[in-house]
């Protein structure tokens, strides 16, 4: 039994490394560098969750756990203390994470949207509703200067000539020949990994975390198109009532220091196999 367990994760490492080999070719990655990374994860994720009573394992632990020899991992050990890889990437999330806080209550917040529900087109600086009083709500720590830019610059808005900003789109997308576009996706792959692995290993007592897909394997290329449309149609509604929820019972950056607050949400990915073609 153990065995055939063992064969299997390797079965589904296999299958999820896949689009990730993808991405690292595309990006000039070679297996060597692919090696010393999986030996650094190997090794943190046995530190941080393998340890007693919420200590970080010992090296005798980590080098039984992974298989790597005790001075690899005391280097890379070391090497993890000093660096904070983790908290760069976070504050790259965390940027993302609020210019999509501004776009959502741009269309949210009843300051920001006509009697039609519509956002509306803003001036540049003064008093609500302005896109400097907007991004002093929901832009946090991240300069108002910086959220335009990004927003201009991705096309989510236009900037008239008396310096009128107007929403072109709520969702916030990035070019992916960015690096901010890699980080996201790294983020995005992550969620439904912790999501897949904690209903797998969870505590009885723990509740799961929603994970579900809906496909079929005999749909006809011609009919893409209007999947296309369907499923942007009320993917969109869907998350727009779930960002709304999500708005109602968000707390304030000052409440957030005085109370045990978490990152929740929900995501949602288009399936589709890698043989055929799109017609458009």
């Amino acid at each position: 039994m153990v065995d055939t367990l063992r064969l299997s994760a390797l079965a589904a490492c296999r299958a999820a490394l896949r689009p990730l080999v993808r991405m690292l070719l595309k990006h000039g990655v070679m297996h060597k560098e692919f090696v010393e990374l999986s030996k650094e994860i190997y090794v943190d994720v046995a530190r941080r969750e393998y340890g007693i009573r919420g200590r970080p394992t010992n090296v005798s632990r980590v080098v039984l756990l992974t298989g790597i020899g005790r001075k690899a991992v005391t280097a890379i050990r070391d090497r993890l203390e000093k660096e904070a890889p983790a908290e760069a990437q976070a504050q790259a999330e965390a940027k993302q994470n609020r210019i999509a806080r501004v776009l959502s209550g741009w269309h949210q917040d009843p300051d920001y949207v006509d009697t039609q529900g519509k956002p509306r087109v803003l001036s540049p600086t003064g008093a609500a509703p302005s896109f400097e009083d907007l991004v002093r709500r929901y832009g946090g720590d991240v300069p108002g200067v910086t959220i335009q830019r990004e927003l201009k610059r991705t096309g989510a808005i236009r900037v008239g000539d008396d310096g009128a900003v107007e929403v072109l789109r709520r969702n916030y997308r990035l070019d992916t020949a960015e690096p901010e576009a890699l980080t996201r996706a790294g983020s995005v792959l992550a969620d439904i990994g912790h999501t897949v692995t904690h209903n797998l290993y969870r505590d009885e007592k723990e509740p799961s975390r929603f994970e579900a897909r809906a496909s079929n394997a005999n749909i006809p290329a011609d009919a893409l198109p209007a999947y296309r449309k369907f499923v942007y149609r009320e993917s969109q509604a869907f998350l727009e009532n779930v960002d709304a929820w999500l708005s109602r019972h968000e707390v304030t950056d000052t409440d957030a220091k005085q109370t045990a607050v978490q990152r929740i949400g929900l995501g949602m990915y288009w399936i589709q196999s890698d043989t055929g073609s799109e017609s458009s």
